[in-house]
């Protein structure tokens, strides 16, 4: 099931990022940060860990500055939906 259904996958399903990850990003997230050098909806650039792991950082709420520039700011279970998924193997 795909956050993008309307519901959450559950512990067994996996994460996609197309059905899952990527709408969690709002248009101007995306460009905003592409004209930083970051390619959020690029599976090809998001499945590099340490891409992945720079974008989580920056969704924290320590983070400085924080994303998304001037909110509203991710839920705890949207960044644990992306961190699953990172830990799922960033599946596309």
């Amino acid at each position: 099931m795909s956050a993008q259904s309307g519901g959450s996958p559950s512990n067994e399903d996996t994460i996609s990022f197309a059905g899952d990850i990527v709408p969690l990003f709002r248009p101007m997230d995306i460009e905003c940060m592409r004209s930083r050098g970051v390619f959020l909806i690029n599976y090809d650039y998001m499945k590099d860990p340490g891409n992945a792991q720079d974008v989580l950082d920056m969704l924290q709420p320590d983070a400085n500055p924080r994303m998304p520039y001037g909110g509203p700011y991710w839920s705890q279970e949207s960044l644990g939906l992306f961190q699953k998924w990172i830990g799922q193997g960033r599946q596309p």
